[in-house]
């Protein structure tokens, strides 16, 4: 059977909200996480699950979207085994992470081989009241279905970093990578692993940066409007080189903070030798340098930037492999800051939701903002800058940017320094859309927000669901379009264009060949360098190259 259509799958069933309601961590007493993060339709997927509920719990697997109204659609309920579980074991060298890989398989879904790519969730309850529900969110892959979009969730943040599951007796009581006993805790007591297996609490202290807070609106909005989207996950990206050449555009969302040099590099080639379209709709994104870690099922982060844990000292080498710092880090030497890909520079630390005006002139004179009110009047975009937010940075020839939309506000004592180490300096954000051209016909826009999202679809945990703009909406409908996505069921307050041209986005830079430059393998730095000739020779009549660029 052929794999349906985005608009195909969401006329499915909507579920009711209370089968899906749950708070924070949600029960105590089941708990659990799938073997593999991700996989292909047509794969198995494997839970494991701790349950004191020996009578019995009911395994429910939802993908989240838009259907009807409701952003979740029943899809089947497993036979789970309800089994108590051995307890966590710490991982060697990771200053106190622990896994829960030892737990025993307590359920198997056989992915249809027809399933749309999505979000999808486990619900695991009791079987008889009080039957409080728990999440076990992971992804289903189309890997050989062409698509405009491809998403990728920023699980490397939400499910691994953040999340400081300690025991089924204590569930908030384990180490992540901001300390222990709290979702941002003591930074000197951080652990350096975190694994995909063990549940994922986050949202009981972290809720800004789960999933359902600055993902879920845009999911929902992409959705409900028809994009042909398919989803991947951080792992993904990072196991698979080829995995973005089935799409056109390419979208990080949210609270991104995560990425190995795998993810990155990946991006980066796709970018330059596809013309890939990566759009950031992200905030804080690219910022810490990670290395998986596949015997573990995780990765390693050990902070270098950061003081501690004990006598370490801020900017010098912890890991014992690579750096694993933050990209931006002036002490490392091979630095490779965030906005060399994103086009923005992560200043504005916290929780925070400011608003910020768009004004008409100059960016409702961008075609991207066509049929937008932005048009004739200014616009105000309501909790857009958090809940935290870029500078943006554009590395590209001012003839090969365009900024979309600016506005600069104070932040009070909450801008980062410039190694990413310190969060407390006092000044402004100043925020913006930065579309760059690339030489290979790529093309990047960086929103520099977590919350783009929150003007697109009022579903999600935090705001109050005004945040919703037409503006917003029209704008991001008329980005997508000009890159190659067209909508299939789109609301009716909006309207789709003609593509407009790409170079409104900037001109495609051409580097002037240059015959005295020449490109040569450091053996010193196992890099490649360019260098011009100055005309020094060398003993064999070769001339040397004695200016590096």
């Amino acid at each position: 059977m052929a794999i349906p259509s985005i608009a195909t799958e969401n006329l499915g069933a909507g579920e009711s909200a209370p089968q899906v309601a749950i708070s924070g961590a949600g029960d105590t007493t089941n708990q659990g996480f799938t073997r593999e993060f991700s996989v292909n339709s047509g794969e198995t997927i494997n839970f494991s699950i701790h349950s004191t509920n020996l009578d019995g719990t009911i395994l429910d697997i939802y993908r989240f979207g838009y259907y009807g109204g409701a952003r979740w659609h029943k899809v089947t309920t497993l036979t789970n085994t309800a089994v108590v579980q051995p307890a966590p074991v710490v991982v060697p060298n990771s200053n106190g992470a622990v896994t829960c890989t030892a737990w025993s398989t307590t359920a198997s879904w056989v992915v249809p081989a027809d399933s749309r790519s999505g979000l999808y969730i486990g619900v695991v309850r009791r079987n008889a009241p009080p039957n409080n529900a728990s999440f076990i969110p992971f992804i289903v892959r189309n890997d050989s279905l062409a698509v405009d979009i491809i998403y990728k969730t920023s699980d490397l943040t939400w499910a691994l970093a953040y999340n400081n599951f300690g025991s089924m007796s204590a569930l908030e009581g384990g180490k992540n990578f901001y300390g222990m006993n709290a979702a941002v805790g003591n930074i000197l007591d951080r652990c350096h692993f975190q694994t995909y297996h063990k549940p994922i609490i986050t949202r009981q202290g972290c809720p800004q940066t789960y999933w359902m807070a600055c993902e879920a609106p845009l999911i929902s909005w992409l959705e409900r409007s028809g994009y042909n989207v398919k989803y991947v996950s951080g792992l993904d990206l990072e196991r698979d080189p080829h995995i973005l050449e089935s799409g056109k555009i390419f979208i990080s969302s949210g609270h991104d903070e995560y990425w190995s040099s795998g993810m990155r590099d990946n991006v980066e080639y796709w970018r330059d030798n596809s013309a890939g379209k990566s759009l950031f709709m992200s905030g804080n994104e690219v910022f810490w340098r990670t290395r998986f870690d596949a015997a573990n099922f995780g990765y390693w982060c050990y902070k270098d930037t950061m003081p501690g844990p004990g006598a370490h000292v801020a900017g010098t080498p912890l890991d014992p492999v690579t750096w694993t710092g933050t990209w931006k880090d002036t002490r490392w030497a091979d630095r490779k800051p965030e906005w060399l890909l994103t086009g923005t520079d992560f200043r504005m630390n916290g929780v925070n939701d400011l608003n910020a005006i768009i004004v008409k002139n100059p960016y409702g004179g961008h075609t991207v903002w066509g049929n937008s009110a932005l048009v004739d009047n200014d616009i105000t975009l309501t909790r857009v800058i958090g809940f935290e937010a870029d500078d943006y940075r554009p590395t590209q020839p001012a003839a090969s940017t365009a900024l979309l939309a600016a506005y600069t506000t104070s932040i009070g004592s909450n801008r980062a320094d410039d190694n990413g180490q310190t969060y407390s300096n006092n000044g402004n954000v100043n925020w913006g859309i930065i579309a760059q051209a690339y030489e290979g016909g790529g093309r990047t826009v960086g929103f520099g927000t977590c919350q783009w999202s929150w003007m697109l679809d009022a579903w999600h945990d935090r705001g109050t669901g005004t945040e919703v703009s037409l503006a917003a909406q029209q704008f991001t409908v008329n980005l997508l379009g000009d890159f190659g996505a067209a909508p299939a069921t789109l609301d009716g307050t909006l309207t789709v264009r003609t593509p407009q041209p790409l170079s409104n986005y900037g001109a495609i830079p051409v580097t002037p060949v240059d015959p005295n430059v020449i490109e040569y393998w450091d053996t010193a730095t196992s890099l490649f360098k360019r260098a011009r000739v100055l005309g020094v020779a060398n003993s064999d009549g070769s001339l040397q190259p004695v200016e590096i660029m």
